[in-house]
């Protein structure tokens, strides 16, 4: 995938959270700080699915192969007190 390139301009209170963030560890660039913004704001308005979307999905698809099988009786669920 070939990476776009943007020049940003920004001051007074953005250009003092950024300097805060790099300073503190937060981020390695400014480049960083800004992707990771654009994703947040990119998931809050629905634009790409949120990271516990994804999670669930994961899980959902690991999950899947013995839901069926539960669904199909090939196998059952056992009581943690009878193992």
């Amino acid at each position: 995938m070939l990476m776009k390139s943007t020049m940003l301009q920004y001051e007074g209170n953005v250009e003092k959270a950024v300097e805060r963030l790099l300073q503190l560890g937060v981020f390695k660039s400014k480049a960083d700080i800004f992707r990771v913004g654009a994703m947040e704001l990119a998931a809050k308005y629905g634009v790409i699915k949120s990271k516990e979307e994804v999670i669930e999905e994961m899980m959902y698809k690991d999950a899947e192969p013995a839901l069926h099988k539960l669904k199909t009786r090939k196998t059952r669920l056992h009581r943690i007190e009878d193992i």
